[in-house]
């Protein structure tokens, strides 16, 4: 669903306007997004449900953590590939175009860039809620 909303943004954009993404603002995105990567990875490793009793809970904690991680680590390889994408498709002639309508690659591994961006704040402030709801739990549960 997402992918389609980035397709439909991407002509939109490509179509309304010539600005094309360039090499220094893809390397920005992918910058950031490695570094929001990192702070999203580094919670996920670090979290630990400590105090917490109830085992069923704890393997579907576990589970929920390893399917974030594994979320993390496929939005940062589609990441790369669409930051090295971009640097071998920047060139006007990977754009089409149909009726009058014009779809560029850059302008959509841009915007890929920026989902993958956003998917990672929204993971890593969910991840920060999660713990600090543990925790809540944790301390009320004792007398």
């Amino acid at each position: 669903m997402s992918f389609c909303i980035l397709l439909l943004l991407a002509i939109l954009a490509s179509s309304v306007s010539n600005v094309r993404p360039d090499g220094f603002f893809s390397s920005t995105i992918f910058t950031i997004a490695g570094i929001l990567f990192s702070i999203g990875i580094g919670l996920i490793v670090t979290f630990k449900p400590e105090g917490v009793k109830n085992k069923a809970y704890i393997k579907e904690l576990r589970a929920n953590i390893l399917h974030v991680r594994n979320s993390f680590l496929c939005h940062f390889g589609l990441l790369t590939a669409s930051y090295i994408l971009n640097q071998y498709l920047s060139d006007p002639k990977y754009e089409s175009h149909i009726i009058d309508l014009t779809f560029s690659f850059p302008v959509f591994l841009c915007l890929l860039m920026l989902y993958s961006s956003l998917f990672f704040i929204v993971n890593f402030i969910a991840i920060y809620k999660l713990d600090n709801q543990i925790f809540d739990a944790v301390n009320q549960e004792q007398p």
